[in-house]
């Protein structure tokens, strides 16, 4: 049986599947077959006659133009013994057989290897020569060349000193002077390669910096990682050259990280990484896209912090928070929170959930996916491919006896009609729907074919929000592009325009440059009321609703966010570009 580390099989497989020498649909039976025999995949690949190590080893004499070495007739020395770290090698499954001079002779069985010709030339001080060599002989050799010796980093260096300490020694007794260099440190490849490194810095660095998505992404010609920082991407340019020498060795890793398939890269997948840093675990979202180029890598850092915000520091007025107070606080109805995507509307959700949150209460949440565990909640991870949809648990919730239901998205009529019942019969109800403002939340649900009645009925309040980056307080300065009239233009009333001293960021160490500090949230809430209600029975149009609301003290975003504008919060671009579509 070939004994093969995990990654340096895959590595081949997937060579093997690029090479169009075995299919997808292969690995089905490969699997299956290795499992069943509690044998390596390659073995399998054998026995299903797939290919054999001739072919293997054909391929890569052709692909890399490398000689091909018998190691069955090889003698192991000492020499060659204690030259390489044993975990490496296994790690690796690379077959250090000569040592000529300066020049370290190693057998490979595959071209993924080539990669590690920096880090042999860094533990061994020596120039690496490669040999193609049959997959089953590097087997055997590795299992012959580690049989009772164990060689670690540390025992090379400690081998490295005492060689420099005996020629500083023969030096001095010739009378020479010896100048001495930093010893170049060995890296400890044994358990942080290069690309461990690189991956683990990417994380550390997004999550101290507070930020909330990184994209790894390929180009024909190069390749980018991208961080989402207060809903703006910007470009990390100093890891592009490392991430493009090295995108497929980065991928497997973060596959790796997230407990996915590292043998399929046709197909996207999704997995979770729980991530260590400065003493506290950091949960990453992890997505999987192929692409013409490569595999497309998105990660979402889910700030647990967010799950214990309260609703006072979500920005809100104070007549807005007292009749969303009053909402949540009822024993039954439906309350609803839109806005796209990256809107806050989850934070707010949490936030909402931690108030009303009582010993007494039993609470229930359906969510895709549970980005963030609270104490005293029963959470319900949603998942699709088993028909465990919102429909399903909202319909199983219902028997679960709860005074309080949150279900993460309304998708669909059906579940539309079981959160709207449910709000009718005795339940407090919380969802999302994806709507540009709070009035046309109700036309919405009309034009999925809900009945009338049942919104005129259940719906208690819907809260429309989004996120704007904030001015940054240390760079503030008076923005001289923005007139009166152009004020005017956006809906501000002539004396607002003309006592308005609108600002902007200059751009500070504090705000790395971007005028903007942090985000907040910008509201309008729609208490549904009885003249609401009537509106609905008559199918009013969203104008029509609108217009209602606003003779009923109804505040929308563009009313709140000009209000941050003249309180200097708001940058009038940044109104301009979350509000000008709403």
């Amino acid at each position: 049986m070939i004994d093969i580390s995990r990654e340096s099989e895959i590595n081949l497989i997937n060579i093997l599947i690029d090479q169009d020498i075995i299919s997808g649909k292969d690995l089905i039976d490969i699997k299956k077959a290795s499992s069943e025999g509690n044998k390596s995949q390659l073995d399998a690949v054998f026995e299903l006659k797939l290919t054999d190590e001739e072919k293997i080893l054909d391929l890569l004499v052709k692909e890399q133009s490398l000689q091909t070495i018998d190691l069955a007739t090889v003698e192991i020395t000492d020499e060659v013994r204690s030259v390489l770290p044993s975990n490496y090698i296994r790690m690796n499954f690379i077959a250090p057989f000569k040592i000529e001079g300066k020049t370290l002779h190693i057998a490979i069985s595959d071209s993924s290897k080539l990669s590690l010709m920096r880090n042999l030339k860094t533990i061994t001080k020596k120039e690496i020569e490669l040999h193609a060599g049959k997959v089953t002989q590097i087997s055997d050799y590795i299992q012959k060349l580690l049989s009772g010796n164990e060689t670690t980093i540390e025992s090379i260096q400690k081998a490295n000193r005492e060689k420099i300490k005996t020629f500083e020694s023969d030096l001095g007794e010739a009378g020479e002077v010896l100048e001495k260099t930093p010893e170049e440190e060995i890296e400890a490849i044994e358990n942080e390669s290069e690309v461990i490194k690189f991956s683990t810095a990417v994380l550390a660095e997004a999550i101290r910096g507070g930020i909330s998505d990184i994209h790894i992404e390929p180009y024909r010609f190069s390749s980018r990682v991208r961080f989402r920082l207060d809903g703006m991407l910007k470009e990390q340019e100093h890891y592009s050259k490392f991430l493009h020498d090295n995108y497929g060795a980065v991928v497997t890793r973060f596959k790796i990280m997230g407990k996915l398939d590292i043998a399929e890269r046709r197909l996207p997948q999704d997995g979770a990484i729980p991530f260590k840093i400065d003493g506290k675990i950091v949960d990453l979202r992890l997505s999987i896209l192929p692409t013409a180029n490569n595999e497309r890598i998105v990660m979402r850092v889910l700030n647990k912090d967010a799950g214990d915000i309260s609703l006072e520091q979500l920005n809100f007025d104070e007549t807005d928070l007292g009749n969303l107070r009053k909402a949540i606080h009822s024993t039954q109805g439906l309350v609803l929170v839109t806005g796209p995507t990256g809107s806050g509307k989850t934070t707010t959700l949490y936030s909402i959930l931690k108030e009303v949150s009582k010993p007494h209460l039993n609470i229930l949440t359906a969510e895709d996916p549970v980005e963030y565990e609270l104490d005293g909640v029963g959470q319900v991870q949603i998942k699709d491919d088993i028909g465990l949809n919102f429909a399903a648990a909202l319909r199983s919730f219902l028997r679960q006896d709860p005074e309080i239901i949150l279900v993460g998205e309304m998708r669909d009529k059906e579940t539309v009609d079981i959160g709207l019942k449910a709000a009718l019969t005795g339940h407090l109800v919380f969802s999302t729907l994806h709507t540009n403002d709070a009035p046309s939340t109700i036309t919405r649900l009309q034009n999925m074919g809900t009945p009338d009645y049942l919104i005129s009925a259940a719906c208690t309040l819907v809260l429309a929000q989004r996120l704007a980056r904030k001015t940054c307080p240390e760079c503030r300065e008076p923005d001289p592009d923005v007139t009166p009239k152009v004020l005017e233009e956006f809906g501000f009333t002539p004396e607002q325009a003309s006592r308005a001293k609108v600002s902007r960021g200059k751009g500070c160490a504090k705000c790395k440059d971007t005028g903007f500090k942090g985000r907040m949230g910008i509201y309008e809430v729609l208490s549904v009321t009885k003249a609401i209600k009537e509106a609905i029975l008559r199918k009013a149009t969203t104008p029509e609703l609108k217009k209602i609301a606003v003779d009923e003290g109804f505040r929308t975003m563009q009313d709140m966010g000009r209000d941050m504008i003249l309180s200097g919060d708001l940058n009038f671009r940044e109104f301009d570009r979350v509000l000008s579509m709403s």
